[in-house]
């Protein structure tokens, strides 16, 4: 017997398919910036922002690799994805010009949602 697809189906799977592309462009962007910031960084704080910028870019790829097939991993990537996002946007807010601590958790929140936008797109029918 043939099964027939839920109707939503191409859409969530055109939805994960540009996830995963928006999620490859911020992964190129943090990576190759937090390089190319790293030589820069003079304080104690950019030190640190760049060397969370490039993990944020490595979780990013590991986001992209879990986003089609769940897995036990997913979650505790994406967790730790959404949490170097918002910590890359707040403190660079902080450490790369004059601090603006207003907008920086103004940031740090739109990170967080567009993380947490994020998940819902990725997650699997049997994933969290």
């Amino acid at each position: 017997m043939k099964t027939i697809p839920p109707p939503l189906a191409g859409f969530r799977l055109a939805l994960r398919v540009c996830v995963a592309l928006l999620v490859l462009g911020l992964a190129w962007e943090a990576l190759a910036g937090g390089w190319d910031q790293l030589p820069r960084a003079g304080t104690v704080g950019q030190v640190a922002e760049t060397w969370i910028q490039l993990a944020c870019g490595v979780l990013s790829l590991a986001v992209v690799a879990t986003c089609f097939k769940g897995s036990r991993w997913a979650q505790p990537v994406r967790a730790a994805w959404a949490a170097s996002l918002a910590l890359t946007a707040g403190l660079s807010v902080l450490v790369w010009g004059p601090p603006m601590p207003g907008m920086a958790l103004v940031f740090a929140a739109f990170a967080l949602f567009m993380a947490w936008a994020a998940h819902r797109a990725c997650a699997a029918s049997g994933d969290p």
